[in-house]
């Protein structure tokens, strides 16, 4: 009982240990197969260093002299090729006529029988020709004469039939050696190996000769646009690499002009602008220490950012206490003078919001009016200028220091204004107040409200 129950047990560790063994080896082959590629990466990547930082007439024999060996080694391996097509074709011939000669010679001798007269054939046949051994069989296949011997390691076997008027009474086997011929070919491709070498020696050397005269000139180039006090660091062996960090280090730009570039379209779009002017900010500038006021004036772009990102609105500060968030067309959630009036209503009632928490004031003058032209940009200035005009209008329009958002006659005209928020008008330059919006769209600001004050609540972002 004690032996069967120790025995599985022991057979159950045995196997453990054979599959981690498997396991421990795996992992040695794997790591020795990465560590192999690694070195082999980084030879590779030294070599390919070493080359690229040789001189330039070095670089230029190396790649001459290899791409003239390499063309003239194949040009010898297309020679040797059709050399011993055409031998092995003469051969083909000069051994069929010589078989065939035999056996005119002897055709007489064996129709009379006589077999000395045949071997004597044989014999001085083997004598006077190249063949190494000549033999005669009958019919049915039987040596009935033979000469010569065949020695040699590249041995070739030509047959003709000996013809007795028009029977075949028999048939000639003559053996040639093509050692002769193929020691010929070999030190004919050696010969031709040997001035491939020659020829790409030549080419090596000229090559050099004209690479230094030209890299001779590369370097007097780059002498030439040297900046005065620059470094004496190590200068790279190739002469291209050393011009070129001689053209980097060069101020181009000092020398290169701007063109200007094309308008843009969206520059010349209808763009509704929300000028919000910052008036507790005018009153904290100078009772705040330079901290707090970071901090306020953060919190102020936290509460615009966010109500602007959600009408895809683009911030700028236009005026020393003053932000513009501009609205362009073309945006599935309504025009741009909408969408500026419902910025315009977030970040006012977000700010009210947050002053009951704060210490500080976050009060703001808010007013709404459109351009046709954009805010432009650096590569086309005439749209900002443009836009100097409405800014003016509606920095005036914010000193009297409105409670509410304005809007102006041009925004009131807009379609979707018209139609989803109320208004009425005021003496200040025929600018209306804004009231509130239709049903659903009060509920979707009143939701966005929501986000905007929960992020903003979060005690890890202020």
């Amino acid at each position: 009982m004690c032996k069967s129950g120790i025995l599985p047990a022991r057979n159950r560790a045995w196997k453990r240990t054979a599959q981690s063994a498997s396991r421990r080896n795996i992992i040695c082959d794997g790591y020795w197969f990465i560590l192999a590629r690694c070195r082999q990466g980084s030879r590779d990547s030294r070599v390919n260093s070493r080359i690229q930082n040789t001189s330039l007439g070095q670089q230029m024999a190396l790649i001459s002299a290899g791409l003239c060996l390499l063309v003239s080694l194949a040009l010898v391996a297309l020679a040797a090729i059709s050399t011993r097509h055409m031998q092995l074709q003469q051969q083909q011939e000069y051994g069929t006529a010589l078989a065939h000669q035999i056996a005119q010679r002897i055709g007489t001798a064996l129709e009379s029988g006589d077999l000395l007269s045949i071997a004597a054939s044989l014999q001085r046949f083997v004598e006077t020709s190249s063949a190494q051994q000549v033999a005669i069989f009958d019919v049915e296949g039987k040596a009935l004469g033979q000469a010569g011997s065949a020695q040699g390691q590249n041995l070739h076997h030509y047959h003709a039939p000996v013809r007795i008027e028009s029977d075949i009474a028999g048939q000639v086997k003559i053996t040639v050696s093509t050692d002769n011929a193929l020691a010929a070919q070999l030190r004919f491709v050696l010969s031709m190996v040997g001035l491939a070498v020659l020829l790409s020696l030549g080419v090596y050397g000229a090559s050099r000769a004209l690479g230094q005269r030209l890299g001779n000139r590369l370097r007097a180039m780059a002498r030439v646009i040297a900046l005065d006090g620059e470094a004496p660091g190590q200068r790279p062996a190739n002469e291209l690499a050393a011009l070129g960090l001689r053209i980097e280090a060069l101020p181009m730009d000092l020398l290169r002009t701007r063109s200007a570039a094309s308008p843009r379209e969206e520059n010349y779009r209808t763009t509704a602008v929300l000028y919000l002017h910052l008036t507790s900010l005018v009153d904290y500038v100078d009772t705040l220490d330079e901290h707090s006021l970071r901090r306020y004036i953060d919190r102020l772009h936290q509460v615009v950012y966010a109500a602007a990102g959600f009408y895809a609105g683009e911030l700028q500060v236009v005026r020393q206490f003053a932000l513009a968030v501009y609205f362009s067309d073309g945006n599935s959630a309504g025009s741009a003078a909408f969408r500026a009036a419902s910025c315009a209503w977030l970040v006012q009632a977000a700010s009210r919001e947050l002053e009951q928490q704060m210490p500080l004031s976050l009060c703001l003058a808010m007013a709404v009016s459109q351009s046709e032209l954009g805010c432009g940009d650096g590569s086309d200035i005439y749209p900002g200028l443009y836009m100097q005009h409405t800014l003016d209008e509606l920095q005036a329009v914010c000193a009297s220091r409105p409670p509410k958002v304005l809007l102006s006659p041009a925004v009131c005209e807009d379609t979707d204004v018209d139609g989803r928020l109320q208004s009425h008008a005021t003496e200040v330059r025929d600018y209306a107040v804004l009231e509130a919006f239709a049903g659903p769209y009060q509920d979707l600001l009143e939701r966005q409200l929501r986000l905007i004050i929960k992020r903003l609540t979060d005690p890890d972002n202020y």
